[in-house]
């Protein structure tokens, strides 16, 4: 199939995309409409701003404000802020943004509420219009692409906009261009993208990048590019560390992106990271924090070395990592660089252990509390589902306490805990949880389920091979 036939295949078969479309196409009708963008402050979520800002202007003409906070879910108070600031809008269109019930509340501020979105949903909007292909169940994808496709229905994509969705779906770990692999509903895409743009794809003997999980000793363009903007996207946390004035990081790698397009760059044409970088100031800028960044990664590295096994589920080891962020990233509120530095250690566990599978949980002490990563689970165990339920029991013990949340992907996800819930009490929970799950999954391969633990292996995504008949 490719990536124009599935485009309308997906128009077909998917009412949110359907209405998606609909819902632009009678903004269309109004002159020069406001449209309000909260995107993820993420590569994904980056690539998805750019992506909507020029639809909007040009299919819309429309005077759109974008903003790139530096958190995930986007809070009433947050909005309302904003409102007081900016004035009034035709339309709120939240990208990468997550999928929350609550969202539906917005509508009492903004007539139009767009939510383009890939994350499992933490609740259902029911007056939103709502394009999240994981809406019924998980489907990895990028909110890039969700971006790219809505643009390709409405007005013609061009070079820019394909190259912006490639990096979004690079950052999101959509593909991997060494290995030759991609999730299903990206795949298409990546094809046509491997003929737009061939040099991207050219496997180059350099220094492995953030995305080169598997090969220690080659990468390629597209890793580099996506490796660099990650970087740029914490820039400003090195305003100390390097000594000068550097702006918010996400909107200078967007920013980035809009001069690249208004510079009338080729993307085609780029052979190295220097090509993309040029001769701009901001892109001047993001070559010298990546080399920090790449400091900071070689110290995080040898942190990274001192992992302790914990169990073994359904032949997936369980590994945890204790270890602090780098210094300039001790606030923030997000995974910033040793989640990624510990996901190159996956397969070395994986052989080392003789496991199917390898599961990793960075434990990280941070200025706000504790920030707990998953990555990996071989889509075997959840890495969402888990970070998800440490979530609940935590807020189940601490109901008075805010700043308690977690969720993801099945293979990538977060769980932020806030002081001052105690280090000590959230360990416990991860391995209390870690424990259950393992004696859950004992009485799965055995048949003796009863109802209660049936309930806690559906919550934990345990389930998959549950044989229903079996529960007592």
């Amino acid at each position: 199939m490719s990536y124009e036939e599935q485009v309308q295949q997906l128009f077909r078969t998917d009412p949110g995309f359907a209405s998606a479309v609909r819902l632009l196409e009678k903004l269309n009708k109004l002159k020069h409409p406001r449209v309000l963008n909260f995107s993820h402050h993420d590569l994904d979520g980056i690539t998805s701003a750019f992506i909507v800002r020029r639809l909007l202007e040009r299919y819309l003409d429309a005077e759109v404000v974008t903003k790139l906070p530096p958190y995930f879910k986007l809070s009433e108070e947050s909005l309302r802020e904003t409102l007081e600031g900016e004035g009034r809008f035709d339309l709120l269109l939240l990208t990468d943004k997550g999928t929350f019930g609550y969202y539906d509340d917005f509508l009492r501020y903004i007539d139009r509420v767009l939510i383009l979105d890939h994350h499992p949903l933490d609740g259902r909007p029911k007056r939103c219009t709502v394009l999240n292909p994981s809406a019924d169940r998980p489907v990895p994808a990028a909110a890039s692409l969700l971006c790219h496709m809505l643009t390709t229905k409405l007005d013609p994509t061009d070079n820019y906009d394909d190259f912006a969705a490639l990096i979004g779906c690079r950052g999101d770990f959509a593909f991997d261009p060494v290995q030759k692999t991609s999730v299903d509903f990206v795949r298409p895409f990546i094809e046509r993208a491997r003929e737009k743009f061939p040099h991207a794809f050219e496997i180059k003997l350099e220094r492995p990048t953030m995305f080169d999980l598997l090969n220690k000793d080659r990468t390629v363009l597209i890793n580099q590019i996506g490796e660099v903007l990650h970087a740029g996207c914490l820039a400003h946390l090195y305003n100390q560390t390097l000594g000068i004035d550097i702006p918010y990081g996400p909107e200078l790698v967007f920013n980035f992106l809009l001069e690249l397009a208004k510079r009338r760059d080729r993307p085609a044409e780029f052979r190295t990271i220097a090509d993309v970088l040029g001769r701009m100031p901001k892109g001047q800028m993001l070559s010298r924090v990546f080399e920090q960044y790449k400091s900071d990664w070689n110290m995080l590295n040898r942190r990274a070395e001192n992992t302790v096994f914990l169990d073994e589920i359904r032949d997936v080891g369980i590994y945890m990592l204790f270890a602090e962020e780098a210094p300039a990233m001790q606030a923030t509120q997000f995974p910033a660089i040793l989640p990624f530095v510990a996901s190159t250690r996956l397969d070395e566990l994986k052989l080392a252990g003789g496991h199917s599978h390898v599961m990793l949980t960075i434990f990280c002490p941070k200025e706000r509390g504790v920030h707990i990563s998953m990555r990996g689970g071989g889509g075997v165990l959840d890495c969402g589902a888990m970070c998800y339920q440490l979530a609940s029991h935590l807020r189940d013990l601490y109901p008075e306490r805010e700043g308690i949340g977690g969720g993801g992907h099945d293979r990538a996800a977060e769980c932020v805990v806030d002081k001052p819930v105690p280090m000590y009490a959230v360990m416990h929970e991860l391995l209390a949880l870690v424990q259950e799950m393992s004696r859950i999954a004992k009485a799965l391969e055995s048949g003796e389920v009863t109802r209660e633990d049936a309930e806690k292996a559906r919550l934990l995504r345990l389930d998959r091979n549950l044989n229903v008949d079996s529960v007592s």
